[in-house]
């Protein structure tokens, strides 16, 4: 079964000729993100910037349980003979809001994915879609007093966004969509050379491995700053970013990263970045995990 499962998600992560199609989408969607600092509030928001966790999967939960409990309300109604339309309609209602908000967050990421991210994202944004559109038409025909065909509407929904949710679960689990790039990062625990202080010139990123473990550092008004040079968001090399304001941008989706203490200015990553302590001994910057 598992290796079914693996044919059926790499088939589609295979798919090249869904890239153009892909790819006029993510343009015309960060376009509408980029064309004013409006919209780039608003991405950070579906982003979940604002949430230290990515927005979607948070979201995600609402169709898919309200959806379900539909499902089983319409059954319940077809075995007994109850009528349970208020509280499916009801139902089917709060999962076509919750499928809404979780549209629109799922799309503010995945306008940052490429490669096999990008197709298995825009086919599980198809089904979804597909779910989303069949749960209304049969919400309209409930509400209308046309309950024919209704449920046939419904239980065609659930399938396709059952579909969908297992392809939301392979980006994550196993293609890494929006999973921290440093949660396993560990760096040294006690204060340990990285580079000599007269090497580290103003406000250039520099990387440094320290322990094995990548590090950028930056030094700015006479301040030496240093976190993780990977990118939480896709495991970009930080250091070979910009500054600005205060921050260091990632070089490949923009995620904005304070340098005083690595939480982010705007995403599309919403982890902050691992920081590090900084000292200068002898001449040498050393670094050690920040303290909580």
């Amino acid at each position: 079964m598992q290796q079914v499962e693996e044919r059926v998600v790499y088939s589609v992560a295979r798919q090249g000729w869904l890239d153009g199609l892909a790819q006029a989408i993510q343009r015309a969607v960060n376009g509408l993100f980029a064309g004013s600092p409006a919209g780039r509030r608003v991405k950070d928001f579906l982003n979940g910037v604002w949430l230290a966790h990515p927005l979607h999967p948070t979201v995600t939960d609402v169709p898919v349980g309200a959806w379900t409990t539909s499902l089983m309300l319409d059954g319940v109604e077809s075995v007994t003979g109850r009528n349970v339309q208020p509280a499916t309609t009801t139902a089917i209602g709060v999962g076509i809001g919750g499928a809404v908000i979780s549209a629109m967050s799922g799309v503010a990421d995945w306008s940052s994915t490429h490669n096999d991210q990008r197709r298995v994202g825009l086919i599980h944004a198809a089904l979804n879609s597909v779910a989303l559109t069949l749960y209304g038409v049969s919400l309209w025909r409930r509400l209308s007093g046309r309950p024919s065909g209704a449920k046939r509407l419904s239980t065609l929904g659930w399938l396709s966004m059952v579909a969908g949710a297992y392809l939301g679960g392979e980006l994550t689990y196993r293609l890494g969509t929006q999973v921290d790039r440093n949660a396993w990062v560990k760096g040294p625990m006690d204060f340990t050379p990285a580079m000599p202080d007269a090497e580290l010139l103003p406000d250039r990123p520099t990387r440094r491995v320290v322990n094995g473990i990548p590090v950028m550092l930056v030094r700015r008004n006479g301040v030496v700053f240093a976190m993780s040079d990977i990118c939480s968001h896709e495991g970009c090399s930080l250091s070979e970013g910009r500054i600005e304001n205060g921050a260091i941008v990632c070089p490949c989706h923009g995620s904005t990263y304070r340098l005083e203490d690595g939480s982010v200015i705007h995403g599309p990553s919403p982890y902050a970045q691992p920081q590090y302590q900084v000292r200068v001994h002898n001449g040498q910057i050393e670094i050690r995990t920040a303290q909580r």
